[in-house]
C-alpha cells in the first residue's frame, strides 16, 4: 500500500507500507531510485544504513512496533529523501506515522520534505518517550509491591504470584530495551542529517539539533528506568532468597529437634537378647521422657539463639 500526501510547493511524501513488487517498481521508475526491500533493510550493517546514491539520501532506523502487546518488537524503516520527495518504506504499522500524517493534513501550512522528515522523527521520539514513561510507572508500582508491607510481612507469596511478577519484570525489561534500540538508531539518523552539507536550512538544523538533544535526554531516562527495573529484579530475587532460606531453616531446625528422639527410639527399638533395659519396670516411660527431653532441649536452645 502507498499513502501519499502533498507537501508545500508540489513536494510529496510517499509512505510505502508493505509494498508489493509492482508498487516498488512504480516508485523506482518515477523517482529513478532503487527502493530497498525488507531483506535489503534487514541485512544492512549499522554502519552502512546511511548513504547517498543517485542524488538521493538513504537512511534506515529501528522503530518500536506492537507496543500495546506483551511482546513489543522493533522493525526497520527505510527513509529516502530525493529533492522535494520524501519516501518511507516500512513493513509494520506504526501509530507515530499515523499521527504525523494526521498532523500534516490538519495543518494549514504544508511543510517541506525535510520538515516532514524531522516532524516524523519527532513523532517517533515522542511515541517512544510515551512507551518509556509507561514502563517507568509500571516499574515504580512494582517497586512498591515487590516488598510486602509490615502488616503483610507474615504473608508468603505463592510460586504462581512470584512467577507472574518475574514475567512482568521480563516484559518491562524487553520494552525498555526495544525503546533504547530505537532511540539509538534515531539519534544516529539525526546526527547523519546534521552532518550533511545539503541540509542548510536554519529552521531544519535548529529542529534537528533540538531533536538530537531530546533523544539524548530520553536515552538517559531509559537508562534510569532500566536501572530501576534491575533494582526491582534484585529486590524480588532477594525476597525469594529470604523466603527460601526461611523454609530451609525451618526444615533444618525440625531435623535437629527430631534427630535425638529418633536416635533414642532406634537404640531401644533393637531386639538383642542381652539388653539390660529390657527388664526395667519403668523403662518404657523413661524412654518416652528421654525422647521428649531430647526434643525440647534443642528447641529451647534454638529459641535462645534467635533461630526461631
Amino acid at each position: 500500500m502507498i499513502r501519499e500526501i502533498e507537501l508545500v510547493g508540489g513536494a510529496r511524501w510517499l509512505d510505502l507500507v508493505s509494498p508489493t513488487s509492482e508498487e516498488e517498481a512504480n516508485v523506482e521508475d518515477n523517482l529513478g531510485i532503487d527502493v530497498p526491500t525488507q531483506e535489503d533493510i534487514a541485512k544492512n550493517e549499522p554502519s552502512s544504513r546511511f548513504y547517498r546514491e543517485d542524488g538521493a539520501t538513504f537512511m534506515a532506523a529501528q522503530i518500536v512496533v506492537h507496543s500495546e502487546t506483551q511482546l513489543p518488537q522493533t522493525s526497520s524503516v527505510a527513509v529516502i529523501l530525493k529533492h522535494d520527495t520524501l519516501v518511507t518504506v516500512r513493513y509494520e504499522n506504526s501509530r507515530a506515522f499515523d499521527l504525523c500524517f494526521s498532523e500534516i493534513q490538519r495543518s494549514e501550512s504544508k511543510p517541506t520534505s525535510t520538515s516532514a522528515l524531522i516532524g516524523l522523527i519527532e513523532a517517533l521520539v515522542d511515541r517512544t518517550a510515551e512507551l518509556l514513561e509507561g514502563a517507568a510507572n509500571a516499574a515504580d508500582d512494582m517497586a512498591l509491591s515487590s516488598v510486602p508491607l509490615e502488616e503483610e510481612a507474615s504473608k508468603r507469596r505463592t510460586v504462581a504470584e512470584l512467577e507472574t511478577v518475574l514475567a512482568e519484570v521480563q516484559r518491562l525489561h524487553r520494552r525498555v530495551a526495544k525503546v533504547r534500540e530505537s532511540l539509538v538508531s534515531l539519534g544516529r539518523m539525526t546526527g547523519y542529517l546534521l552532518n550533511q552539507s545539503e541540509f542548510e536550512d536554519p529552521e531544519f538544523r535548529e529542529r534537528a539539533q533540538s531533536m538530537s538533544r531530546d533523544i539524548m535526554s530520553v536515552t538517559d531516562h531509559a537508562t534510569f528506568v532500566a536501572q530501576n527495573i534491575q533494582f526491582v529484579l534484585d529486590t524480588l530475587l532477594g525476597v525469594i532468597s529470604v523466603e527460601q532460606n526461611a523454609v530451609v531453616k525451618f526444615f533444618s531446625i525440625v531435623a535437629v529437634v527430631l534427630l535425638p528422639p529418633t536416635l533414642i527410639a532406634a537404640i531401644y527399638g533393637m531386639n538383642f537378647e542381652t539388653m539390660p533395659e529390657l527388664t526395667w519396670t519403668w523403662g518404657y516411660p523413661a524412654a518416652l521422657a528421654a525422647m521428649l527431653a531430647s526434643a525440647v532441649l534443642p528447641y529451647l536452645w534454638c529459641r535462645k539463639r534467635g533461630w526461631l
